[in-house]
C-alpha cells in the first residue's frame, strides 16, 4: 500500500509538471503571437501632426510604401501607409476630419523605427487641425476628438504601443487656455492609459517650433506662445517625453512645418519613443 501512494503521488506531481509545461508552452506561442503583430501608434493634436508638409517634397524612396508600415484610415479601411496619412475622404467621424492634411511626422517616424528593429508598424490619425486642448476634453462620445480616436484604437485591436501628440498652437493664441495646458495635457494622458488599460503607455510630445513673427500671423496673434512652450518644458509625467520642434524649418505662413521639418522630427520622435521603452514603458 505504501508503495501504491508513493506511486500515485508520482503521478500526480509528472501530470502537475506536464499541464505546467503546457501552460508554459502555451503562453509562449500566446506571446509570440502578440511581439509578432505590428506596434500600433496613435497619431493626435493638431495640424503639424496631420502634417501640412508638401507632398512635392517627399523623395521618391518616401513616396514608395514600405508593405511593413500600414495604416488604419479616416475611412477605417486598411492600406500600406502613405502621405497622407491623415486623409479625409472616406471620414467616418466627421468630428475630426482635416480636408488640409499633407505630410507630418506620423510616416517618417514609423520608417526611423523600422531602421531600428526592423518590426511592423501600424499607424492611427487621429489629428486635427486647429483643435485646442480643450477640444480634446476626454469623453466617450465618439463626436468628439478623443472619443473617436479611443473608438479607432480600439477598432485595429491588439495593444497600442505608444502615443505620438503634437498640439498647442491654437491654445497659444488663447492666454487663459495657456495655464491649464500642463494640467490638461496629464490628465489626458491618465484617461488614454485608462481607457486603453495601459498605466505605462509611452508617450512623446512635441514642444512647439519657433513662434510666426506678428507681420506674418497677423490678424491673429499667439500672446501665450512661449508660455505653452515652457509648459510644454516642464518635467513630464511618468513614460511620457518631450522633444523639441524649435529650430526646424517652418513654412511661409510660419506656422506649419515644412516636409524636411518634420522629417527631422519623426526621427526624433523615434528615438525618444524607443528611449521610454527601454525604460520598461510599454
Amino acid at each position: 500500500m505504501r508503495y501504491r501512494s508513493i506511486g500515485r503521488r508520482l503521478g500526480l506531481l509528472a501530470c502537475v509538471a506536464a499541464a505546467t509545461a503546457m501552460t508554459t508552452a502555451m503562453t509562449r506561442v500566446v506571446d509570440a503571437k502578440v511581439q509578432a503583430g505590428p506596434e500600433i501608434y496613435l497619431l493626435a493634436g493638431q495640424s503639424n501632426m496631420s502634417g501640412r508638409g508638401l507632398l512635392a517634397d517627399l523623395t521618391p524612396e518616401e513616396r514608395t510604401a514600405d508593405p511593413a508600415i500600414r495604416l488604419y484610415g479616416n475611412d477605417e479601411q486598411w492600406r500600406v501607409a502613405l502621405d497622407p496619412l491623415d486623409d479625409a475622404t472616406g471620414q467616418v467621424d466627421p468630428v475630426s476630419a482635416d480636408p488640409k492634411a499633407a505630410v507630418g511626422p506620423g510616416l517618417f517616424f514609423a520608417r526611423a523605427l523600422r531602421r531600428m528593429h526592423g518590426g511592423a508598424v501600424l499607424l492611427v490619425p487621429c489629428a486635427k487641425g486647429g483643435s485646442s486642448m480643450e477640444e480634446w476634453t476626454p469623453s466617450d462620445r465618439r463626436d468628439t476628438l478623443y472619443g473617436a480616436c479611443l473608438a479607432r484604437a480600439r477598432a485595429v485591436g491588439g495593444h497600442v504601443a505608444g502615443i505620438l501628440w503634437y498640439q498647442g498652437e491654437t491654445d497659444a493664441g488663447r492666454p487663459e487656455a495657456a495655464g491649464a495646458w500642463q494640467s490638461d495635457f496629464e490628465a489626458l494622458v491618465a484617461r488614454f492609459r485608462l481607457d486603453l488599460d495601459d498605466d505605462r503607455l509611452p508617450v512623446v510630445m512635441v514642444q512647439l517650433a519657433d513662434p510666426p513673427s506678428p507681420e506674418v500671423s497677423a490678424p491673429k496673434t499667439y500672446p501665450a506662445w512661449s508660455a505653452i512652450q515652457a509648459a510644454q518644458a516642464e518635467p513630464p509625467p511618468s513614460c511620457v517625453d518631450m522633444v523639441s520642434a524649435k529650430g526646424l524649418p517652418r513654412k511661409e505662413d510660419e506656422l506649419h512645418l515644412t516636409t524636411e521639418a518634420h522629417r527631422q522630427l519623426g526621427g526624433r520622435l523615434a528615438v525618444a519613443m524607443e528611449g521610454l521603452r527601454g525604460r520598461g514603458c510599454r
